[in-house]
């Protein structure tokens, strides 16, 4: 599958693109650099650092056929206090409101080794309110697997779903989790906290199942890939 990757896309969503590479999909930045022809195409869609035109980017495309794809984060919300969140909500409005198929996917915390997340945990930074938050993290992995299955057409392109995990731990859960688990490459400090610290404040209990099942994927547990049990 072609990839155009529409404005200016922040992490993760950038992040989970680009590995999606390996899985033999390309990447193009903008449709002005979309390859000759009118194959099919996914317009890849998230929020970064200046407001984006859709409606120029699905004018840019002409004749190529297309599906829009919306890499949100939970919380998005009109009503949310963080303005990131608010963006993403307006942002998700204003690409339903397009006559392309849409499918929208709101990420978790995301988990893995080598996530930028999981080494920040790794630090033992100290977390607000004693770490008492909870959250529904979700293994990369999986996110990448998600992924995978939209652009190949094992799931139907419609809808929004939280790609999140079945299990709520809290944040300082997830802290300890972290430092008990093995780890190479750079050190922990190179992590940083995705999404910030002010989106994970504002996460309820998010709903596994419809995504699980929609796409066919049984998500990954904690301990399976961490290495170690959760408390």
């Amino acid at each position: 599958m072609i990839v155009v990757c529409a404005g200016p896309i922040g992490n993760p969503a950038a992040r989970l693109l680009a590995l999606l590479t390996a899985r033999g999909h390309q990447m193009v930045k903008g449709p002005e650099a979309l390859p000759p022809g009118e194959e099919p195409v996914v317009l890849a869609i998230s929020d970064g650092p200046s407001v984006f035109d859709y409606l120029t980017a699905v004018q840019q495309l002409g004749s190529h056929p297309f599906r829009t794809l919306m890499l949100s984060r939970l919380g998005a919300h009109p009503d949310a206090r963080a303005a990131s969140l608010q963006r993403l909500w307006r942002l998700e409005e204003h690409v339903r409101a397009g006559n392309a198929p849409v499918l929208t996917l709101r990420f978790a915390p995301l988990v893995g080794a080598e996530t930028p997340l999981w080494r920040r945990l790794r630090s033992r930074p100290a977390l607000p309110n004693g770490g008492r938050k909870l959250l529904n993290p979700v293994a990369e992995r999986d996110a990448i697997e998600t992924l995978d299955r939209a652009f190949d057409g094992r799931a139907r392109w419609e809808g929004w779903y939280e790609v999140a995990g079945p299990e709520a731990v809290t944040l300082a859960e997830l802290r300890d989790l972290a430092t008990r688990t093995p780890i190479s490459g750079p050190p922990a400090d190179a992590g940083e906290w995705e999404p910030a610290l002010e989106e994970m404040m504002e996460h309820r209990l998010a709903e596994s199942q419809p995504w699980a099942s929609h796409f066919g994927i049984v998500p990954t547990p904690l301990g399976a890939w961490a290495g170690a049990a959760t408390a």
